[in-house]
């Protein structure tokens, strides 16, 4: 399957102002901001429309008449999916120091890169995604999706088989929110996806779980102005999971100062030490930028 969970092993560098730094380390919390309210503008529109395109060209092609029936259903599910389900993020990049990610992301390149271990960010309760960039390729992936979906579906046992339908949805949303235009190509991203109703229903079941089983109830967004809009995100604490609680200590394995970054090392490494970081190092960019 080309749209599975992503395991990560290597660092996971998250870019920001030396602000956004100071709040990180001393939170020991990582914002997830509304997914809709990304700065690419076709984040889920991309992935839905080659999604329902997929699905459109198996149904025609592939299982005519009565027999796909079922496959109409799975697209309503997952069209009502999407529209109930709210989706946030916190994003990361397998970048460590890159003039476009500085210019971006890292305060007109007076930023810090903040990288992560990366169980750190496993210890999430939410998804782990590495984002597939528009290729060649992808028309015919999300039509293996669709065909996998089909593959799976019983007529005997699946008809009223409720996990079958919400594996379908959940499987096809991981495709759509991992998927991004080409031209962010260069930000090699990683990302953490949570999602939750975007309504409190009253159910006691919880919506996710950290690593060590600690449930996550459903919780109203937090919200903050960006251009003058009120955005939604959720704030989750980062580090190992355990006994119900996270461990930051370890979690930073290594921090790039930007080329234009007014803070020394010195200052870096008392801010970290003084906040309960451990065992971690510190890099100055190899970037230049008059």
């Amino acid at each position: 399957m080309a749209f599975l969970e992503y395991s990560p092993t290597k660092t996971l560098y998250q870019f920001s102002s030396v602000d956004g730094f100071r709040g990180i380390i001393t939170s020991k919390e990582l914002w997830c901001t509304d997914l809709s309210a990304a700065n690419d503008p076709r984040e889920l529109e991309l992935g839905t429309t080659l999604f329902l395109e997929a699905m459109k060209f198996v149904r025609e092609n592939e299982y005519k008449g009565a027999i796909g029936n079922f496959l109409d259903d799975i697209q309503k599910r997952v069209t009502d999916y999407r529209r109930n389900q709210q989706t946030f993020c916190a994003c990361f990049s397998l970048v460590k120091d890159d003039l476009p990610m500085w210019r971006e992301y890292g305060s007109n390149y007076a930023g810090i890169a903040i990288g992560f271990r990366p169980t750190a960010i496993t210890a999430m309760p939410g998804r782990i995604q590495k984002v597939r960039y528009l290729n060649p390729d992808t028309q015919e992936e999300f039509r293996q999706l669709v065909r996998d979906m089909a593959s799976k579906f019983d007529p005997q046992r699946n008809l009223s088989d409720a996990l079958y339908w919400l594996d379908a949805a959940v499987g096809a949303f991981t495709a759509i929110t991992s998927l991004k235009h080409q031209s962010w190509t260069y930000e090699k991203e990683i990302r953490f996806v949570f999602a939750q109703s975007r309504k409190d229903h009253g159910s006691r079941l919880p919506t996710a779980e950290f690593s060590d089983h600690s449930p996550v109830y459903w919780a109203k967004p937090l919200n903050r102005s960006r251009l003058n809009t009120l955005v939604d995100y959720m704030a989750f604490p980062f580090g190992r999971r355990k006994s119900g609680a996270s461990d930051c200590s370890k979690a930073i394995e290594r921090v790039v100062l930007g080329p234009r970054c007014a803070l020394t090392e010195e200052e870096v490494r008392y801010l970290l030490e003084f906040n309960g970081y451990q065992n971690f190092e510190i890099d100055k960019s190899d970037c230049q930028i008059r």
